[in-house]
């Protein structure tokens, strides 16, 4: 057989030695194992050279005997317990135990130096007495090294005990000075003017802190002196009470106490009255008529609506009739009709019928103050919104600035489209003050003398020309830009509701008047702002009112598509809103804004000029 196939072959008696030396014995065999050891022992006994066999044996011999915990004894390198750990559910209570007499009760110990007891969840703990109780236990143990156990001292333990005392005695020190606090609270409260004539509450506080500091020596606080003739001291580390009265009284110093500015009143834009104008003339209606039956359409009046100063009369026609036939029906019906200029309407919004547009013999004009009192403006609401005119169909025509974005006047009427500006920003300055709303003209024409001195002003009015007419107005966009970025904001309105009243930012609308001549003239630096402006300013609430009166000078295309609301009057080549062409000069323009894919009809109110100074005088006098 080879070496290593008896290596691994089995060994009946060497196993079951092994096993008989190893296994464990239960306590039944206790009596049988001593007999078998005996006899076991003198049979495989040999010379004693086997020293862990004979090891093994003694060990089986002594096996439950030698199980039992070894007593330790007294040394001096053994540390004494510092203190009872307390336990996560019972902390430092011990379980009941009976006493000599047989009942049960709790072991009461003595609490060791410097130990406090855990704080409960409902009652807490009563601060003035623990800090009492460690600053008697500490300072005695100071004292008297006899309490102190036989055995080693801990410098962990001493530095322990030294931070315990410290805030024992800060917590007592707190504790006197909040009911110093409240005394005085409550002795101002009972006695406002001091009627009493008791001792001053300095003087009471100057004693109660002196007897306080011979009773405990700490460290003295600064005081500081409240407006109602008392000192209360400043606590580093505040209470709810103290945060909350904190608060209070910083509210009470930045409320705003009462208006500080008047609105003008609408009366002071004049008379609202107007005259009747919503009847039709019936040989005008009879002539429309055979117009459209000299052509062999036949027609049917069934509306007419008018503004004063445009008069619209409704249509229907025979279902056989396409629409796709009015650009036609416009070459046919001029020679016809009574009119030197109209407009035809295909369709009516919410109809199926066509409109004609004609100007009035004797318009009536539309006052600024009747519009004014008959919209939601009349409100006096803070929105920021304006009025133009009336649509021809008599409506009042008002629009949030914030949606409106940047504004583009387009066309040569220069004392209407003037006009429309003047109607837009006294809207605005009627319902809003110089902290809300803020205006910057750039333009050095004598129409916008009146508004010198304005307290709505950004900056003093300076020509388009001027390389600086818009340096302060950059200024303030990139600081808004910045600071928009760090309050995590992307409006106006966000940004407000944010801050005080004090840090609000206001409105700002930019006239500019005007374009063609800034396009013409070499000021790159105004240029350049502008085109920042119609990038990010709509939302940091800067607004552009341009004002552009020359038709042969372009504007770029990528101009147009940042003016979200377009003004057009009559343009013989509708360079900016479709169909301008068809509108008659003077008071008649067409409005496009962004909520809407049809441009409406506009005339514009008149506001006289009595009325103008009286609004601009009344806002110089508060604006001081």
């Amino acid at each position: 057989m080879d070496r290593s196939r008896r290596r691994r072959q089995f060994n009946r008696e060497a196993e079951d030695e092994k096993s008989y030396r190893e296994r464990f014995r239960f306590p039944l065999e206790l009596d049988d194992e001593k007999k078998d050891g005996e006899s076991h022992q003198s049979e495989t006994v040999d010379d004693g050279n086997d020293s862990d066999s004979f090891i093994r044996k003694e060990q089986r011999r002594t096996l439950f005997e030698e199980t039992k915990k070894p007593e330790k004894k007294d040394s001096s390198f053994r540390i004494t317990k510092a203190r009872d750990i307390p336990s996560a559910v019972h902390g430092t209570k011990k379980h009941e135990e009976p006493d000599e007499d047989g009942v049960g009760g709790p072991i009461r110990q003595k609490p060791l130096p410097g130990a406090s007891p855990l704080i409960s969840a409902i009652h807490g703990t009563k601060k003035e007495e623990l800090s009492r109780k460690e600053i008697s236990y500490i300072e005695a143990d100071k004292k008297d090294d006899g309490i102190r156990e036989q055995g080693y001292t801990s410098p962990i333990i001493e530095g322990l005990k030294r931070e315990r005392l410290l805030r024992a005695k800060k917590e007592q020190k707190r504790l006197e000075e909040r009911r110093q606090r409240e005394a005085r609270e409550k002795a101002r409260y009972d006695d406002p003017y001091n009627l009493k004539g008791k001792q001053p509450a300095t003087i009471r506080h100057g004693q109660e802190t002196a007897e306080s500091e011979e009773a405990v020596p700490v460290q003295e606080t600064p005081e500081k002196k409240t407006t109602g003739g008392t000192a209360s001291p400043y606590n580093v580390i505040m209470t709810p009470y103290d945060k909350k009265k904190r608060l209070n009284n910083r509210k009470i110093e930045t409320k705003r106490q009462g208006p500080k500015y008047t609105m003008p009143s609408i009366h002071m834009l004049g008379s609202d009255r107007t005259d009747d104008y919503g009847e039709a003339d019936g040989a005008l209606a009879g002539q429309v008529v055979g117009a459209f039956e000299a052509i062999g359409i036949p027609a049917e009046i069934f509306d007419y609506k008018t503004n004063g100063i445009i008069g619209r009369f409704g249509i229907k026609l025979d279902r056989t009739f396409r629409l796709s036939n009015i650009a036609r029906l416009r070459e046919h019906l001029g020679p016809n009709l009574p009119f030197y200029s109209f407009r035809v309407i295909a369709p009516i919004i919410g109809t199926s019928n066509i409109g004609i547009e004609f100007p009035l013999k004797d318009p009536i004009h539309i006052p600024f103050s009747k519009v004014f009192s008959s919209s939601s403006l009349k409100l006096r609401k803070n929105d920021f919104k304006f009025v133009v005119g009336k649509t021809v169909d008599d409506k009042i025509f008002s629009y949030e600035l914030q949606k409106a974005g940047h504004t583009l006047v387009y066309g040569n009427n220069e004392i209407d489209s003037s006009n429309a500006i003047d109607n837009i920003l006294i809207s605005l300055m009627m319902n809003h003050n110089p902290n809300e709303f803020r205006i910057l003209i750039a333009s050095d024409k004598p129409y916008y003398e009146d508004y010198k001195n304005l307290p709505h002003l950004f900056q003093p009015q300076k020509s388009v020309m001027d390389p600086d007419v818009l340096s302060g107005l950059f200024k303030e966009l990139n600081d808004r830009h910045n600071q928009f970025r760090r309050a995590h904001v992307r409006n106006l309105n966000s940004f407000n509701q944010r801050v005080s009243y004090e840090a609000r930012k206001s409105v700002i609308a930019v006239v500019i008047d005007d374009l063609s001549e800034l396009f013409e003239s070499n000021n790159p630096d105004a240029v350049r702002t502008i085109v920042q402006v119609l990038k990010k300013g709509k939302p940091l609430g800067i607004h552009l009112i341009m004002k552009h009166t020359r038709t042969d000078v372009k504007i770029r295309f990528e101009w147009l598509q940042m003016m979200q609301t377009r003004i057009s009057f009559r343009d013989e080549k509708s360079n900016i809103i479709e169909g301008s062409e068809t509108l008659t000069d003077g008071n008649d323009m067409l409005i496009q804004i962004p909520t809407s894919n049809k441009a409406l009809r506009v005339n514009g109110a008149v506001l006289p000029h009595d009325s103008k100074q009286r609004v601009f005088s009344h806002l110089k006098h508060i604006g001081g």
